[in-house]
């Protein structure tokens, strides 16, 4: 939706509103938190995610213009905006279906490559048992890059979050993965990275990890 939101010429501060938004705000699973978790790690997702999602677009915007230029940069090219006319095609179910094919046959494959990656080195970065951990800030810091690149199903921070509680990990680590599992991902940089500046990706990638830092230390100083 992003890189399609982006290519029809919509601004880089629009597009990273809805590309951090999209899982940070989903109500569904906000809904899931609360009914799993509690309302106040649901306070925390909205409170933090809000501001994730707002201060990520507003500084994107910021930077872009620092640089005079709201388009990707060399390392993504531009993708001038482009109407149904334009490309031949009729609005309607028909230019909607051939729209989605080409985009899943240029995403798809990158996706399933970083997935099964990814996936692969999940009992590495998010053993099953045996972390006792607290909020050590630097073991936090670590678990924030993590759960920035690990991907993730929707709402797949959930299960994963209740299964590190129930092991004894901890709040912090918990709050960290809460608002870093969902909003980015490894796979999910390298699609945008073709619609959107590498410092832009950089800075929201960072952001989000900082976010889930605060995420961590908060949960283990309230004692979630």
């Amino acid at each position: 939706m992003a890189v399609s939101l982006r290519k029809k010429g919509a601004s880089i501060g629009s597009t990273a509103a809805l590309w951090l938004g999209n899982p940070t705000l989903n109500p569904a699973v906000l809904a899931f938190i609360v009914l799993t978790l509690g309302w106040p790690w649901a306070a925390l997702r909205v409170a933090l995610g809000v501001a994730l999602v707002l201060g990520g677009a507003l500084l994107a915007s910021r930077l872009v213009a620092q640089t005079g230029r709201n388009a990707p940069d060399a390392a993504a090219p531009e993708v001038p905006p482009r109407t149904a006319a334009e490309a031949g095609e009729q609005p309607g179910a028909s230019s909607w279906l051939r729209s989605l094919l080409r985009l899943a046959v240029r995403l798809t494959p990158e996706y399933i490559v970083m997935v099964a990656l990814l996936g692969a080195a999940r009992a590495f970065f998010f053993p099953s048992g045996g972390l006792h951990l607290g909020g050590d800030p630097l073991v936090l810091a670590a678990l924030a890059v993590l759960g920035t690149l690990f991907v993730i199903p929707t709402a797949g921070e959930i299960p994963i979050i209740q299964t590190m509680l129930a092991a004894g990990v901890g709040a912090g680590p918990a709050g960290v993965l809460l608002l870093t599992l969902a909003p980015v991902s490894l796979p999910s940089l390298l699609m945008l990275a073709r619609v959107l500046p590498v410092r832009v990706l950089a800075l929201l990638g960072g952001l989000t990890a900082a976010t889930g830092l605060l995420a961590g230390l908060l949960a283990h100083a309230f004692g979630l």
